[in-house]
């Protein structure tokens, strides 16, 4: 009796293991492609974020003598409009 018990135990465990082993199998697949996309995901909110700071930090890098310009002539950069305004506004008067 007891030797067909210590078989049992061992084919229960035996047959337990190939399930898990099974599982484990069919998951894995679905375990891999949730890391790619987390890989992925953290990597494109890393470039994200870096790309945004250093727009942000390119923008108060530039030094205008100015606060900002109005002019309906998009065309023309404001640089321009703050150099003639300047002109105009420093020119001596006679």
């Amino acid at each position: 009796m007891e030797q067909r018990r210590i078989l049992f135990d061992e084919l229960w465990e035996q047959e337990e293991r190939k399930g898990l082993l099974k599982r484990m199998q069919d998951d894995y697949p679905v375990w891999q492609r949730r890391r790619h996309t987390r890989r992925v995901l953290l990597a494109s909110v890393s470039v994200l974020l870096v790309v945004g700071l250093s727009i942000i930090n390119y923008q108060f890098s530039i030094t205008r003598d100015y606060d900002y310009v109005c002019c309906n002539r998009s065309d023309i950069p404001d640089g321009h409009w703050a150099e003639v305004a300047s002109n105009i506004l420093t020119t001596p008067t006679i």
